[in-house]
């Protein structure tokens, strides 16, 4: 459909290959007999999606329609700390989940050379037609994050954008992306924190993650009748472990300051943490106290190849 290859090896974990086909072909077939735009497809997904609860779905609609600001954001803190030397910038982007294309749309203000993959059909239906709105053209495939298409070596930064928890296995994605990394690549990740003093981001929940894993799903079922699965969010400690595990020895986490675009979704409340967390954030005693109880991580792994190879 819509030119996108599936080179998917197991479904998405929320929906089966067929009911993911079924939901990608009504969106094309809807957005044609009635001329929906971007915004439109958008808004008619979540209409067709009613497990989501309404204020959740609005929740996510305006964070999706903020996506392309928030990607710019992102490369300005990538460009920043990348490391590149002899080089101005990147050259070949691969974006892991890229959902509803935001992140790509300012990708491909930079680089030339940008692709996109996500697990679910569906989504890669409606970033075809925001970038077809905009006369981008961007490869767009479906496959898994454990699983990438791609030739060793072929990109020299990789996006992964709040993909990490929600994988099937997350120290094979981070096998994969080490593998497709140049030499002098760099892997950008952002994650929520187990241990964040925030509700739990996906369920809206206080206190999910200090509890055993076991006990999560139903905590969440309890407090708010809604289910809590296929998540494995991690805790600094936990992160580091992985990332060491797999080879990525040279990584930095940071604190990122959040887009004004997301502050205006928040509510009195939410904005008063942010605040708290701001002030946290540019206090150097105590910034070290956010990689235990800060909401997110925003992490960059530097493949550093030549010094495995023991390259001078």
């Amino acid at each position: 459909m819509l030119g996108i290859p599936d080179f998917r090896v197991f479904p998405d974990s929320y929906i089966s290959y067929e009911d993911d086909y079924k939901k990608a072909r009504f969106l094309i077939e809807k957005a044609e007999a009635n001329n929906l735009d971007f915004k439109g497809l958008v808004r008619l997904y979540w209409s067709i999606t009613p497990e989501v609860p309404e204020d959740r779905a609005e929740r996510f609609m305006k964070r999706t329609f903020a996506l392309v600001a928030k990607g710019v954001e992102n490369l300005k803190e990538i460009e920043a700390h990348s490391r590149k030397k002899d080089q101005t910038g990147f050259n070949a982007v691969l974006e892991i989940g890229c959902g509803t294309g935001g992140f790509l749309v300012a990708a491909k203000a930079q680089f030339k050379q940008v692709v996109g993959i996500d697990i679910a059909f569906r989504w890669l239906v409606i970033a075809k037609k925001r970038l077809d709105e905009l006369n981008l053209n961007v490869p767009l495939v479906c496959a898994c994050a454990e699983a990438l298409p791609f030739e060793e070596e072929t990109f020299d930064l990789i996006v992964a954008e709040n993909v990490l928890e929600h994988v099937r296995d997350q120290e094979d994605m981070l096998k994969e992306c080490r593998r497709l990394l140049d030499s002098n690549g760099v892997l950008f990740l952002t994650t929520p924190n187990r241990f964040g003093l925030t509700p739990e981001p996906h369920v809206r929940v206080w206190g999910v993650g200090f509890l055993p894993r076991k006990w999560m799903g139903r905590y969440v079922k309890l407090i708010k009748g809604i289910p809590y699965r296929h998540l494995r969010v991690l805790s600094f400690f936990e992160i580091s472990k992985l990332l060491k595990h797999v080879s990525f020895q040279d990584y930095r986490i940071l604190f990122p300051s959040l887009p004004q675009q997301e502050l205006k979704n928040l509510s009195a409340l939410e904005n008063f943490q942010v605040a708290i967390y701001e002030a946290l954030r540019k206090t150097s005693f105590i910034r070290s106290c956010l990689y235990i109880i800060g909401p997110s991580f925003h992490i960059l792994c530097y493949a550093n190849k030549h010094r495995d190879s023991g390259e001078s």
